[in-house]
């Protein structure tokens, strides 16, 4: 079982061995382990008071990556978790809806607002650089997801 509290998200346990049993009445009857974590969202259910929508998810994670890239820091957006637990719809949005404005994805409103920015920044007359790679680690293997394969250069 999983509970999840503000930014702390507990793994909860049934443990029959006599080594546990202390840990089970502290915890009412199970064994807990807790984690402290800078942002804990759950997108399970959408009627639950606690749900993390598309929106939602980005006001609490992305916009600080836009605000740190806009004052000059290398910043990383990273997605990791077992197959199937929602990383893609989470990045890019909900399949089949991506273009719908309430169901992008953590990535598109995070490059939709950088540009956006940077071309403000442009209209009042400076100067922007920006660089951007996405990266997809899969199966020990290491895919450039802008640069096909054949324009890349070997070092």
């Amino acid at each position: 079982c999983v509970q999840i509290h503000d930014n702390v998200v507990t793994l909860l346990e049934v443990s029959s061995s006599e080594a546990a049993h202390s840990l089970h009445r502290k915890h009412g009857g199970q064994a807990a382990t807790r984690f402290v974590v800078d942002v804990a969202m759950d997108s399970s259910d959408p009627d639950a008071e606690d749900y993390v929508s598309q929106a939602r998810c980005y006001d609490l994670v992305g916009r600080r990556v836009l605000e740190q890239t806009l004052e000059g820091f290398n910043t990383c957006l990273f997605c990791y978790g077992q197959t199937g637990t929602g990383k893609t719809t989470t990045i890019m949005g909900e399949p089949g809806r991506e273009l719908e404005d309430e169901e992008k994805g953590i990535l598109v409103r995070l490059l939709e607002d950088l540009f956006r920015r940077a071309s403000e920044f442009e209209d009042g007359g400076q100067e922007v650089h920006m660089k951007v790679q996405m990266l997809e680690l899969y199966n020990d293997r290491l895919v450039d997801l802008i640069a096909p394969r054949h324009m890349m250069r070997r070092t």
